[in-house]
């Protein structure tokens, strides 16, 4: 396998980075922002509904593997311009041989 058949793989896979890792994330941000609510019985004062909101720690994971997916995806496109430019390289390299 040649740098411009490796370069060639590393578009798709880019986009596939990308875009799943994203919807990874969004994913993670429904299943753990929720509010959950229960009655507690007080004893002097009765029953008081406790809730919990987690929806500041789905943001925040949603920001947080949104970034890591955008990062890894600007990687494997500098990588795939890398290798199209060693590919370059080599064509022109063959080209002063001969």
């Amino acid at each position: 396998m040649d740098s411009r058949t490796f370069a060639d793989w590393l578009s798709p896979l880019a986009w596939l980075v990308l875009v799943g890792g994203w919807v990874l994330a969004i994913i993670a941000f429904f299943a753990i922002g929720t509010e959950t609510c229960t009655t507690v019985e007080v004893p002097l004062a009765g029953l008081i509904e406790a809730c919990t909101d987690t929806t500041a720690q789905s943001v925040i994971l949603l920001v947080v593997i949104g970034f890591g997916a955008t990062v890894g995806s600007l990687f494997l496109w500098a990588l795939r311009y890398l290798m199209t430019v060693l590919g370059e390289i080599e064509t022109n390299t063959k080209r002063r041989d001969r």
